[in-house]
């Protein structure tokens, strides 16, 4: 992986349009069985966190210019869009695709046929899909940005609930980084902190590599730098418990830390 995925096109000029599926997801199945080490593709993954390219539609040439993608999609959709895009570009490049095999069974991951048809694409960020929450953005005061299979614990909770002041933001494609969708989304709702929520040990996922481009995203575009506050697992030199008692008692942690936080 390192040698030739990573790294072969900027060595040898040889493109690469492999697709990797990785299964990934914390359902309490122990170490060996919960993580694809996420924070490894991202670590290797050639994008400056503090420099914003090109963004318009027309010119972005962020995936172009970077040595893989990696994505978590949460949507039958949008994992078909990402599949489809992958072999109608006109250039090639490497697929990390992380991909929860709890969302096989869960009745929520759905989408229409519509969804795939004319005029629809690839959504690199998925927004607050709940009118309650997203038509009364002065309301909402946490916005928590995730990826993949911990959107629908986060949601399920949410309406259990019965709460309209907590926002949902999907990174659906965590690498390259959408600085402008995720500045978007931040100045959508002012009044509300930013939560980085995941599944994995602080020391892994996606966090050390969305909180730097957060800063960035929020500075240069919004002009109002934004820092996160971290909900997940304490750092952990396993990825995951083998006890499922502690496993439970990790996930409602994370639930009390995005839904009933006091400083």
């Amino acid at each position: 992986i390192d040698q030739f995925i990573a790294a072969g096109e900027d060595k040898w000029m040889r493109q690469s349009g492999l697709v990797m599926l990785l299964p990934h997801g914390y359902d309490g199945q122990g170490a060996e069985h919960s993580s694809c080490r996420l924070e490894r593709f991202l670590q290797m993954v050639d994008e400056d966190p503090h420099y914003i390219p090109e963004m318009a539609f027309n010119l972005r040439m962020q995936i172009q210019q970077c040595n893989w993608q990696v994505v978590n999609c949460t949507t039958p959709a949008n994992y078909f869009h990402c599949l489809r895009r992958q072999v109608h570009r006109e250039f090639r490049k490497p697929l990390i695709v992380v991909a929860p095999k709890n969302l096989l069974r869960n009745k929520r991951c759905v989408s229409t046929i519509e969804d795939m048809g004319p005029s629809t694409q690839f959504k690199r960020v998925i927004g607050e899909i709940d009118p309650a929450v997203y038509e009364q953005p002065q309301g909402v005061k946490t916005l928590v940005f995730c990826t993949g299979q911990i959107f629908y614990e986060l949601l399920a909770e949410r309406e259990k609930q019965n709460r309209t002041d907590v926002a949902i933001v999907r990174l659906e494609q965590i690498a390259p980084f959408a600085f402008d969708k995720v500045a978007q989304h931040v100045a959508y709702y002012p009044e509300a902190e930013i939560v980085w929520a995941q599944q994995e040990p602080k020391n892994m996922g996606a966090y050390a590599y969305f909180t730097p481009r957060l800063m960035t995203a929020t500075r240069q575009i919004n002009g109002d730098e934004k820092r996160t506050r971290y909900v997940g697992r304490q750092v952990s030199a396993a990825p995951a418990t083998g006890m499922g008692k502690i496993h439970q008692e990790e996930y409602n942690a994370i639930l009390k830390g995005v839904f009933d936080f006091e400083e």
